[in-house]
């Protein structure tokens, strides 16, 4: 809703014209000559007792208009505004006692107008209203500017009402001013009557009538857009959805760049697109298209995103994802554009906003939670080669202040979940030792990646030591760390703590099955690697009993038919490779089984098994 602006100048000209002079009352005596005096004196506490006593005086002749009001205007000048009031209306109320007759007309205009501004002020809007009815009566004395000021007055009245809720008395008012407006005010009043009427909602019908005509007669008018909306509204409530349609419609049409139709547009964001009408997109993406989106916030963007998708516009799309890119201050916004986006099966074009805004260049800047959210996206969904490749152009000797820590470790954990772990090694220790990173998934990480490809075993002892201090006493962070641990002892080939810390994982009640899996499994491939095959077997056989996942039930196959090649037993390792092959042909060992079947078929001329290297599979 609008305000009403009043001009308040001509309001406070009134009031320093307003000077009632002792000389100006006819035989003051007695006691009305004291209160003259104390107010003159500024004795407010002693004026005011006084003023009271006289005023409940019976039968009293004197006619005290006038010191009433030079008290009030005194106490009105001192900041008392509450009790100003109480005897600017003491001073109308006297004004229409028999002794005043010898007062002006002009006389008791100046304290009627005097009186109704201050009881505005103090929120005394019936009060006020009463105050100036005499004066814009047709057999009224006072002056046609007199009049002018009455009128706004009650256009101040009409806007104090309707900022705290009174919404009767406003329009009663509004109404008053508008039979007696001028052409300036006569806008202020139409549209204030129409808004009185439009909070109460038993009238709407007459609001819708009242709001409509202000649009129709003052289209040029500051408040003609609001005026619009509002009756929109109305048209809304009375359940006439088209016509509230057509009204908006012909909002954004004739004032797109107002306020009221930035608020329309803004009142659609979070509806499903199929609900947004065809003025409301046209728009948004008139306004995109022409890249004037400097009204566009958070929302207001995603919206327009979401339609230019639905509707191909390219080059509204390239604007607001932009627009997204570099006002986006939170990450919210493009958290849930992206997550809308999928939902709605756009998700080329998801990726395509993500993708922009985790890898951004110098001509298409993206702020720092922006980008953070479009990586943890990519997380989320699972879309690690997204983050993998750029990561490929990332300098990590060079300072960027969108690349947080967070994005950081996406990027790493997207080169270890794409297999590349060599790579990603260089980012877990630049995470761990330049970024300083102190949480246990960073920790473990660099741990394991230096385990696999550091130049030293002391130093993969270092890394997971580190780690082992970030778990805690979390029992499954530190069965990780026991898995690490027996990696490090594997490669220095001390077989008996190797396995001693991989049967504590295995015992452990805690532990995920595919992780006391792959530690069974394990055991396994130390007694393979020092070439105690019976044992190796027994090992891997047990894998199927704990791993509930099948991936290292499948390894252990292959293993176990390694193991009995090395033995000799062919006929037991090709039943492990065929199991393999029937049950785990999905896996990535299935491809080694079928080759090793091949080889020992009649025929082939297999290569000594016994040449070959174990690995350790992770």
């Amino acid at each position: 809703m609008p305000s009403i602006i009043i001009p308040l100048r001509t309001i406070i000209a009134l009031c320093l014209t307003l000077y009632f002079p002792v000389s100006a009352c006819r035989a003051v005596e007695g006691n009305a000559a004291t209160l003259d005096q104390l107010t003159a004196d500024e004795k407010w506490d002693d004026s005011i007792d006084l003023a009271r006593a006289i005023a409940e005086t019976p039968n009293r002749e004197q006619d005290l208009t006038l010191s009433f009001a030079r008290l009030a205007r005194g106490l009105q000048n001192a900041g008392q505004l509450k009790t100003a009031a109480e005897f600017y209306q003491r001073a109308v109320d006297e004004s229409e006692r028999p002794p005043a007759e010898k007062l002006s007309g002009k006389e008791k205009t100046l304290v009627r107008l005097a009186a109704s501004d201050v009881l505005v002020q103090s929120q005394q809007l019936s009060a006020a209203i009463s105050a100036l009815e005499p004066i814009l009566k047709a057999d009224s004395t006072a002056t046609d500017s007199q009049k002018q000021l009455a009128v706004w007055v009650l256009l101040r009245g009409g806007s104090t009402g309707l900022s705290h809720g009174s919404f009767p008395v406003a329009g009663e008012a509004y109404a008053l001013a508008l039979q007696h407006a001028d052409e300036q005010q006569r806008p202020m009043a139409l549209l204030g009557d129409a808004w009185a009427t439009a909070v109460q909602s038993e009238q709407s019908a007459d609001a819708v009538r009242k709001l409509a005509n202000f649009v129709e007669q003052y289209p040029k008018h500051q408040d003609a857009p609001n005026a619009a909306r509002g009756c929109a509204q109305c048209l809304k409530q009375m359940g006439r959805d088209a016509d509230s349609t057509a009204m908006l419609s012909d909002l954004l049409a004739r004032w797109p760049d107002s306020t009221a139709a930035v608020e329309v547009i803004r009142s659609h964001c979070g509806l499903a697109t199929a609900l947004i009408p065809s003025a409301v997109r046209h728009w948004l993406l008139s306004k995109a298209k022409a890249d004037d989106l400097k009204t566009f916030d958070a929302k207001t963007t995603m919206l327009g995103l979401l339609i230019a998708s639905e509707l191909s516009e390219l080059v509204a799309w390239s604007n607001l994802a932009q627009h997204l890119a570099i006002t986006d201050q939170t990450g919210q916004t493009t958290s849930d554009t992206l997550s809308q986006l999928q939902l709605q099966e756009k998700a080329s074009d998801a990726e395509q906003l993500a993708i922009q805004f985790i890898a951004p260049d110098a001509e298409h800047p993206v702020t720092t939670a922006a980008r953070e959210a479009a990586c943890r996206w990519a997380g989320r969904t699972s879309r690690w080669s997204m983050l993998a490749i750029a990561s490929e152009s990332q300098d990590l000797t060079a300072a960027d202040p969108t690349r947080t820590l967070a994005v950081e470790r996406l990027f790493a954990e997207s080169l270890t979940q794409t297999g590349r772990t060599k790579d990603a090694h260089q980012w877990w220790v630049y995470l761990a030792d330049v970024r300083s990173a102190k949480d246990f998934g960073t920790l473990i990480r660099c741990a394991e990646t230096e385990t696999a490809f550091g130049k030293s075993t002391s130093k993969a002892g270092e890394r997971i030591a580190a780690a082992r201090q970030a778990a805690g006493e979390e029992n499954s962070s530190l069965r990780l760390v026991s898995m690490l641990e027996s990696e490090v002892a594997i490669r220095r080939s001390d077989f008996d703590q190797a396995r001693s810390l991989l049967e504590q994982v295995v015992r452990s009640t805690d532990a995920a099955g595919g992780l006391r899996g792959r530690a069974q499994w394990l055991i396994g491939e130390t007694w393979y690697m020092q070439r105690k095959f019976t044992k190796a077997i027994d090992s891997y056989r047990k894998v199927e009993q704990i791993d509930t996942s099948g991936r290292w039930v499948a390894a252990s196959f292959l293993q176990a038919g390694k193991s009995f090649e090395q033995m000799g037993r062919t006929k037991e390792a090709t039943l492990c490779y065929g199991t393999l092959l029937s049950r785990f042909a999905d896996t990535e060992y299935a491809v080694p089984a079928q080759r090793r079947l091949a080889a020992m078929s009649p025929g082939n001329n297999p290569t000594n098994p016994s040449t070959t290297q174990p690995t350790i599979r992770r």
